[in-house]
């Protein structure tokens, strides 16, 4: 499968676009949290499906996954991806819970994630959908904590995704006592990848 080739100017609107959704997300977790979160987007990039699980860390890394359909003018699918770790320090921040090695997700927690996903989903929708001139509407997400492979053949298999390539915009999140990782993937139809491509382009 080919890569798709960006020129510098191209690239630039790319990381503008990443920028954009980490202020926005900071912005929306901190009036959430009553305290300030930042969040830096170390890489936003197009690849291809088939390399989106080593960008997660390999076929049999456990993970949580934020899974939603994205409705409106660009048709497609969403998945945040975080370690099992990482997600439980997440869901830590809403709750007030301390995270240990034994800790397990219980409904709270879950509770907590898709919270944060639906916050995250429409900060990111926002900032997309505004340099795109496109109206993005996320559905409510749905969690599953599996194997990244596992997670990853649910969205191409059983939400029937055609394309062929995803937006990764990776997120690190920053609070004074703990910093998370997460992996917010954009799978748009064909259609809509042409539709980004075109507004990056202009």
């Amino acid at each position: 499968m080919a890569e798709i080739n960006f020129t510098d100017n191209q690239k630039d609107a790319l990381k503008e676009i990443g920028n954009i959704c980490a202020g926005n997300a900071a912005t929306a977790l901190s009036q959430l949290l009553d305290r300030k979160i930042s969040i830096v987007v170390p890489r936003i990039i197009f690849l291809p499906i088939e390399k989106v699980l080593s960008a997660v860390g390999g076929v049999d890394k456990l993970v949580a996954g934020l899974m939603l359909r994205v409705l409106g003018d660009l048709p497609s699918n969403i998945i945040f991806i975080f370690s099992q770790k990482d997600a439980m320090i997440l869901a830590s921040l809403l709750t007030g819970k301390q995270v240990s090695e034994s800790s397990i997700m219980t409904d709270l927690e879950r509770s907590a994630l898709k919270e944060v996903g639906v916050i995250l989903a429409n900060a990111y929708l926002g900032a997309l959908g505004s340099f795109v001139g496109l109206g993005l509407v996320p559905t409510i997400p749905e969690l599953i904590v599996d194997m990244a492979g596992a997670i990853i053949d649910y969205i191409l298999i059983e939400l029937s995704c055609k394309s062929e390539f995803a937006l990764l915009v990776e997120s690190e999140f920053h609070v004074p006592t703990a910093s998370v990782t997460g992996h917010f993937f954009l799978i748009p139809n064909p259609e809509g990848l042409q539709l980004i491509l075109q507004a990056i382009d202009k």
